[in-house]
């Protein structure tokens, strides 16, 4: 592709049901690999009894998901142990848990993952909350089983280190972008930092600001992290209502130039059988995720605007992702942005730091952090009508001194993957690819070419594609330390 383009729009919606196709097809069922040492069926006998025909439930299980097309796509199924699924944070300790304490605490969080994805495709598969809770306890118990015996045997926890990986959203060998393409993404990206130069241009359309209705009582979190005391991953034992008040506390004002009812935050929902977001019902929804720097684990907060569509999409929705990394210390690190496509991945310093890539003149593949100087929090997000492009970010006090803010409701993530149908169910708003199907980012499309597997697709959190060149995600675990260089101080392991 020698330039950054629009499809037509027959094409536009062509493709929206192609992509949706591919996604579904890049989701199969996770390959049915074989443990290298299979456990003895004599060994079932006496306590061990109950475990004999464990497998068999998850293939028992994972047939009806599949053939009901209800496979949750938002973790990695692990190939070879239907029990585990993960993201690309766990997956990255596969070569550093040494123990049975460490990989039996890294386990059980690919455990959880695995229960808390079929608690959505029960649901969705239509299930009794009788018939929920009997497999809800057969595969509990059958998963906590199978991980003690199957991965004692030395031979299969190796095999789950190489299996561990999460695949990726960049097609298999994605051809070298020609000249002209890089040409083409460096003046998208140069046209992306024109945007934040200057002053603040003046509004498009009378503006408006939206800001989290506050629920949670924030002395929850006073301290920080207090005494919690982290797991083995270096993940902080807090009770739900503390990461609650966490992103309560940090969730960002939106200040939206309003042009139409399309410029409002809303619900996704499902309409005549496709996606839309209802702007009747401001939402905002949060999922708390972790990353790395330095070694350390640093929790981060991701926040997920909806709107019912934009310019240069097809399908009624959009979708635009903000995430603040916290510090050891509870305190904002920096922030980011980036349409659910994969499109203008920002950076933002919340305290001055330091750069590998700064000075980088080819925009083709460089990390655009289009505000110099850090930004303190609280903050408000000015976006623009139509396009929902985010054209600066500025302290919460530039923006409510245009006049008093309209709530809107922050919820966990989770709602969204099991959205009321007309006729009385349940659906994700993703499909098991992560994609959410009929929604395409025309311009994304333009820009990732055939570097993708689904170009334009607008994907669940974990499956995000960032890099125009090369194969980047937005929770690469290890993203934070290709971009920043910080003192030994900023990345203490957290209290």
């Amino acid at each position: 592709m020698s330039q950054v383009c629009l499809l037509p729009k027959s094409r536009s919606f062509a493709a929206a049901v192609i992509l949706s196709v591919a996604s579904a097809a890049l989701a199969a069922p996770a390959t049915p690999a074989k443990l290298p040492v299979p456990l003895d069926p004599s060994l079932f006998v006496g306590m061990l009894k109950g475990y004999k025909d464990c497998r068999a439930k998850y293939e028992e299980m994972d047939a009806r998901i599949d053939a009901a097309g209800v496979r949750d796509g938002s973790y990695y199924r692990v190939p070879g142990f239907p029990y585990l699924r993960t993201d690309r944070y766990a997956a990255s300790f596969k070569d550093q848990v040494t123990g049975l304490d460490e990989v039996a605490g890294w386990t059980r969080r690919m455990r959880e993952f695995d229960q808390e994805a079929r608690e959505f495709e029960y649901r969705n598969l239509g299930m009794s909350e009788q018939d929920i809770g009997t497999w809800r306890y057969d595969l509990l118990s059958c998963g906590g089983g199978l991980a003690n015996l199957e991965l004692f045997e030395d031979a299969n926890l190796a095999f789950l280190r190489k299996q561990v990986t999460p695949g990726s959203e960049y097609v298999a060998k994605p051809p070298k972008p020609t000249d002209a393409q890089r040409k083409a993404i460096a003046a998208h990206q140069a046209e992306v930092l024109k945007r934040f130069s200057g002053e603040l241009p003046a509004a498009a359309a009378p503006l408006k600001l939206w800001a989290a209705k506050p629920v949670e009582d924030l002395s929850l979190i006073a301290k920080g992290y207090g005494n919690a005391i982290p797991d083995e991953l270096g993940v902080p034992a807090l009770i739900d209502s503390q990461w609650r008040a966490f992103a309560e506390m940090h969730a960002p004002a939106l200040w939206i130039e309003t042009a139409a009812a399309r410029d409002q935050p809303g619900m996704p929902i499902t309409k005549d059988g496709a996606f839309t977001v209802d702007p009747a019902q401001p939402r905002m929804h949060y999922q708390i995720t972790f990353t790395r720097l330095g070694g350390k684990p640093l929790a981060e907060i991701n926040y997920f605007i909806w709107f019912a569509g934009r310019d240069g999409n097809t399908g009624a929705l959009d979708s635009l992702i903000w995430r603040v990394t916290l510090d050891a210390n509870a305190q904002p690190l920096v922030f980011e942005a980036v349409n659910a496509s994969g499109r203008d991945h920002l950076w933002f310093a919340a305290q001055p730091l330091k750069r590998r890539d700064a000075g980088k003149k080819d925009l083709a593949d460089a990390a655009l952090f289009p505000q110099a100087e850090p930004i303190a929090w609280p903050v408000a997000l000015r976006i623009a009508a139509g396009s929902h492009d985010l054209l600066r970010v500025v302290p919460l006090a530039t923006a409510t001194a245009s006049g008093s803010s309209t709530p809107y409701e922050l919820r966990r993530y989770e709602e969204v993957f099991t959205l009321a149908t007309s006729d009385g169910k349940t659906r994700s708003l993703y499909d098991a690819g992560g994609v959410i199907p009929g929604v395409r980012d025309d311009k994304q499309a333009g820009l990732f070419g055939d570097q993708v597997a689904t170009p334009g697709a607008l994907h669940v959190l974990g499956r995000v594609p960032v890099a125009y060149v090369g194969n980047r995600h937005f929770d690469d675990a290890d993203r934070l330390d290709k971009q920043l260089v910080l003192p030994a101080s900023k990345v203490a392991t957290a209290p």
